[in-house]
């Protein structure tokens, strides 16, 4: 093979010395008296074999180098040679066992050991080559054929390594260091997880090892520098606190060197190096201190058509006058058993992406790329998907039981929100993910955190949080956040009275409004003037009826929007209303 998913294992892979594992064939060869025709048994590349005197070869088991979009290796080392009439007993050690496996993709090429020539391999692989996972073999050289995969395709690869009798056995100690699972953006302040895999020369799980982690902005537990040992998993799991600047972190398992040094070098397998965006924290959730704010309720529907409602829409406003580019979206189910996610169908867009951003001006996504046993993974602290530029995720199989990487990709890029505009954000479809099996959730009646990672005008990077409490599919209106059950809060009235005159007098207006009930955080009223963008007034009241003197240096004739919003208490919108008016006509 000659690449891998973009991740730090590219590192170690993209090394053509590191692709390349030494293997041995395994041959019983009886010598009976009487049945002098007997066949020798052979175990090559992954299949077992009869080989008769006349040349003749009967296979006793199927091909297991590739099958669909897996690619399986054994490598096999030792020396074993026993002669005799006696019974011997053969036992294989398992030096690195294939407990997880690597997304690879690019131009792909498996060459093997084999005393089989290419048109055989090209009748044990016919099933792959019909449906386009093989494009053809290869013979080249004595005993080795090579098995041309399609390029246009991502596999999925694990190698196992066996060892029979005396001699050394295969080195079984870290041979690079893999990202699991990293936070893209975070808030100044907040904690997240950043996870560590050490892994051996065959790809699989080394525990027991140190990893060494440096954070120039923010610090783990303890510091700006921490150690974590490997679990049995060859996991280190960091907890790292954002600070206020963004952050490149670096992580090292090489005994007694700082990640911190100056001459800290990336590329090199045993280190690993990601990049965290840090966003200045908002005041509350939402309303207050970011301009963006989810209106009406947010509702789940199905996008597979299986009547099961396994996503989740909202609408999210830009409640200010200027435009706000949305990067990322972090969802957080809070049952936190929900840890899947996939769209299920073919194509890209609304409905068949698992993110769906889409503004009055533009839309974007991200799909992931996931085979029919693979899903999304979200853990306890949710799944963040970037909007700007495909990225490598993680993803449970059902198959493997294990954690894979897989690729996103983004159309569009970011999304522009212009003032005063709503934005649909959606997330398809979420799953509870066991070892064997995968389900669908109905995700109506369901709590679900939401942040959202935006751009202001000012080039400022921030985050807006929303907890909102999804309705079944075809509900209406108002409401979002927490949900406030059937008595929702909305306006009675609102008015807005022109006192300005005809002659040429500063404007001046009487806005007032009523409201059903008193669940509210409170009551704002906006006045933009409508012809230069500019806002000109903020009255803020607790009360459920008020009224907003409103006066303005303008001249008359001049048109205004007087926007008047209730804020529940978690900072979502219960209800909106817009009154347009022009001062001085009556």
């Amino acid at each position: 093979m000659t690449s891998s998913v973009g991740n730090e294992a590219n590192d170690y892979w993209t090394d053509g010395a590191n692709r390349n594992k030494s293997t041995r064939f395994v041959v019983y060869e009886p010598r009976y008296s009487n049945y002098r025709e007997a066949p020798a048994t052979r175990y090559e590349s992954g299949i077992t074999f009869n080989r008769f005197s006349n040349g003749a070869n009967l296979t006793l088991t199927d091909q297991r180098v590739v099958e669909d979009d897996r690619i399986t290796l054994v490598a096999v080392s030792g020396d074993l040679r026993r002669n005799g009439v006696s019974t011997v007993s053969v036992d294989p050690e398992a030096v690195s066992t294939i407990s997880r496996r690597e997304r690879v993709s690019g131009e792909l090429n498996v060459t093997i050991p084999t005393t089989l020539n290419a048109t055989r391999w090209d009748e044990l692989l016919s099933d792959e080559i019909d449906d386009g996972w093989v494009n053809d073999t290869h013979q080249t050289g004595p005993n080795r054929v090579t098995i041309e995969l399609n390029d246009s395709r991502t596999y999925s690869l694990g190698i196992a390594a066996v060892h029979l009798g005396s001699g050394d056995a295969p080195d079984r100690s870290a041979a690079y260091l893999d990202v699991e699972q990293r936070p893209s953006q975070m808030t100044e302040g907040t904690t997240r997880e950043v996870v560590l895999e050490v892994r051996d020369q065959f790809g699989n799980p080394v525990s027991g090892k140190a990893v060494t982690g440096y954070a120039p902005e923010g610090s783990f537990v303890g510091g700006t520098t921490a150690t974590v040992r490997t679990d049995d998993d060859g996991r280190a799991v960091f907890e790292y606190t954002a600070g206020g600047d963004d952050a490149a972190l670096n992580f090292t398992f090489v005994d007694g060197k700082n990640p911190g040094d100056s001459g800290f070098d990336a590329s090199m397998p045993e280190n690993a190096n990601i990049t965290v965006d840090i966003s200045a924290p908002t005041a509350g959730t939402g309303g207050s201190g970011s301009p963006l704010a989810v209106v009406g309720t947010a509702t789940a529907f199905d996008a597979d058509g299986d009547s099961t409602p396994g996503g989740v829409s909202l609408t999210v406003r830009n409640t200010g006058n200027t435009s706000v580019d949305i990067t990322a979206v972090t969802v957080i189910p809070e049952d936190i058993r929900f840890n899947g996610l996939s769209d299920e169908i073919a194509g890209e867009g609304k409905e068949q992406s698992e993110l769906y951003v889409e503004s009055s001006t533009q839309s974007g996504y991200v799909d992931v790329e996931l085979t029919p046993d693979q899903y999304t993974y979200v853990s306890g602290r949710g799944r963040s998907l970037s909007l700007i530029e495909p990225r490598t995720e993680r993803a449970l199989n059902t198959n493997t039981g294990g954690l894979e990487d897989v690729s996103t990709v983004v159309g569009s890029g970011m999304v522009e929100v212009r003032g005063q505009t709503n934005t649909t954000v959606e997330f398809a479809e979420f799953y509870l993910v066991g070892e064997n099996s995968a389900t669908e959730q109905n995700m109506s009646d369901r709590d679900v955190r939401i942040v959202v990672a935006y751009m202001s005008n000012d080039g400022a990077k921030r985050t807006a949080e929303f907890l909102v409490h999804t309705a079944p599919p075809g509900s209406a209106g108002g409401g979002g956040g927490s949900g406030s059950g059937s008595s929702q809060t909305s306006f009675t009235g609102t008015s807005v009275t022109d006192n300005t005159g005809s002659n040429g007098k500063q404007t001046d207006f009487d806005i007032s409004y009523s409201v059903n009930n008193t669940d509210f955080e409170n009551v704002t009223i906006t006045v933009v003037n409508s012809d230069s963008g500019v806002q000109e007034g903020q009255y803020t009241s607790v009360a459920q009826s008020d009224t907003y003197s409103f006066n303005d240096d303008n001249s008359n004739k001049q048109t205004y929007d007087i926007v008047f919003r209730i804020y529940a208490s978690d900072g979502t919108i219960e209800d909106e209303v817009t009154i347009t008016e022009k001062s001085g006509a009556g």
